[in-house]
């Protein structure tokens, strides 16, 4: 059995207009891919890498509950990640609720960072390793 370590980020969206704005590629970025300055997305550009692999990310938008396991159980490999990732959330005392979920594999983003703005925080919880 391979294991695989993803990195993790929780956040708080003011909707999920604006979320898909933050994590989507930008359609124009492969017209200008040459361009240091040109960023896949703007989840891409807050973590000043200019491109990742897509396929070995997954992101939502979940608003359905307080609960974070309600909101991200379906997603892949969750009854691997979630206990742990719920046990990093309860260290960091986040100060808001949890709408908003992204992971990639491990070393897309070289140095994952936290970011906030006037209409989100997103906070990097770290690693966590699962069995595929």
């Amino acid at each position: 059995m391979n294991t695989q370590i993803l990195d993790f980020w929780v956040g708080n969206f003011n909707s999920e207009e604006q979320f898909l704005q933050f994590v989507e590629e930008d359609d124009n970025y492969y017209l200008n891919e040459e361009d240091d300055d040109n960023y896949i997305s703007k989840f891409a550009e807050s973590q000043d890498t200019v491109w990742f692999d897509g396929d070995l990310a997954e992101y939502g938008f979940e608003n359905l509950s307080s609960n974070i396991y309600e909101n991200f159980s379906e997603y892949s490999f969750a009854e691997q990640w979630l206990p742990e990732l719920v046990h990093k959330i309860n260290l960091s005392e986040l100060k808001f609720d949890i709408n908003t979920l992204i992971f990639v594999s491990q070393g897309q983003i070289p140095k994952p960072v936290s970011v906030e703005s006037d209409d989100f925080s997103l906070v990097y919880v770290g690693g966590v390793e699962i069995e595929y």
